[in-house]
């Protein structure tokens, strides 16, 4: 969970701090006033990275505000392996970020370095950035695109919410390697059989020391002979080749090397089916949690019209009303499709921090812009399933729909100023 966010010329904000609390807050802001900001703010302070439509920004002095050469990022967590509370401040210079990681209350550093920093919080989280982002973030537009998928498309978007992409991504890298030690594979039997060629005209050692006999006994018998002589050199050079092949055939290269990347081939092979049956192994083990926390949302906010929400195995999702009538998502009234979608995404969620076998559960939902792509009708039924939300600790949603703030304990809004001017703070309950 979130404690405190406090930047120092961080893109738009000069020097602010942020308070967090448990329960449901949102921020507040029209678009550019440093919403997204301050996600990306959360994120560097955690994992020392940015990231942009799934892309990691190249350069982190990008975050640096204009016309400054540094940015502080000082940001408390409670970190889910021990409960205590941690504080993490990273400093962003031209081509170089500093770091530090504190336990709240003392001046204590735990460690020091960007990169201490980073193993000790993923240690402290139970998780890297990765799995941070597949439990906590519901992004823009991923609720609104759910609702226009087929079944099949829907599982597919889902899949990749849960996180479980990175095995795609990760089997991906094991099929290049796996490419590259069959090519080497290829070359030393592709020299080898080359070698073995050469070698079949060659003649063999106990020839060549036959013939070698046969030249000392003639040079004994007209030790004048100067054909003898150069018999006995294309003898030898014969005799250095056949040395030579010998010794590349036997050589580790194409022998102890070769047996190795053969043994390497057979792991990979072991290591890429893993990988292509982990991911399914684990969304059937989830499904059923995804479908009991959808249903629980979606009932808590419809209960009064509907009996029940149904998922099947491929995603296909019915609903039915307070007679057992099946009602296909397509044929319900306004808003419950919205509501169906954003039960579903946030299920995700609460059934990966719920039933993760990685560790405690972080207990905290970001809902970036929700309602992005929604009709007024439909955005009418957002801060009800938001507050609904009663199995996570903490939510933030950051939106500019002001109609969300009565769906929040408190409201942090930010109000702009003018351009390179901070925006203005504003706590409300």
């Amino acid at each position: 969970m979130l404690k405190k966010l406090g930047l120092t010329d961080f893109k738009v904000f000069r020097d602010i701090e942020f308070t967090f609390m448990p329960g449901t807050t949102a921020i507040v802001g029209p678009n550019g006033s440093g919403k997204t900001s301050i996600l990306e703010s959360i994120e560097f302070g955690l994992f020392r990275t940015v990231t942009r439509k799934e892309k990691k920004i190249p350069k982190v002095e990008n975050l640096i505000r204009h016309g400054r050469n540094r940015a502080i990022v000082e940001l408390e967590f409670i970190a889910p392996v021990n409960k205590r509370v941690y504080r993490v401040k990273r400093s962003i210079h031209p081509g170089e970020t500093n770091a530090d990681l504190f336990v709240e209350g003392t001046r204590d550093v735990v460690v020091s370095g960007p990169k201490n920093v980073d193993q000790e919080i993923v240690n402290l989280l139970g998780m890297d950035r990765h799995t941070f982002s597949a439990l906590t973030y519901v992004r823009q537009g991923e609720i609104d695109r759910l609702s226009r998928l087929a079944p099949k498309g829907r599982r597919t978007d889902l899949y990749n919410m849960m996180g479980l992409g990175v095995y795609d991504k990760t089997s991906g890298k094991v099929k290049k390697h796996e490419r590259s030690v069959k090519k080497s594979i290829s070359n030393i039997e592709e020299t080898r059989s080359r070698l073995e060629n050469v070698q079949e005209h060659l003649p063999t050692r106990n020839e060549l020391d036959t013939s070698m006999r046969a030249l000392e006994r003639l040079h004994s018998e007209d030790s004048k002979n100067k054909d003898v002589e150069a018999v006995r050199v294309v003898l030898t050079k014969l005799s250095q080749s056949v040395s030579e092949i010998d010794d590349q055939l036997s050589s580790p290269e194409l022998s102890t090397h070769y047996d190795e990347l053969k043994m390497e081939t057979e792991t990979t092979k072991v290591l890429k089916s893993l990988l292509e049956a982990i991911p399914d192994v684990a969304e059937i083990q989830l499904r059923p949690h995804i479908r009991r926390e959808a249903r629980e949302i979606f009932i808590s906010i419809f209960g009064d019209r509907y009996s029940d929400l149904i998922i099947d195995d491929d995603y296909e999702i019915s609903l039915y009303d307070l007679r057992g009538n099946r009602i296909s998502l397509v044929a319900a009234s306004g808003g419950e499709d919205v509501c169906v979608n954003f039960a579903l995404r946030v299920a995700v969620n609460t059934a990966l921090q719920n039933h993760s076998i990685a560790g405690n559960p972080l207990g905290l939902i970001i809902l970036d812009e929700p309602g992005a792509g929604l009709d007024s009708q439909r955005r009418r039924w957002l801060p009800e399933a938001i507050s609904g939300l009663k199995s996570i600790n903490q939510v933030i949603v950051v939106t500019h729909m002001e109609e969300l703030k009565e769906s929040t304990e408190r409201v942090i809004s930010l109000i702009p100023q003018g351009k390179g001017r901070q925006p203005k703070l504003e706590y409300s309950e």
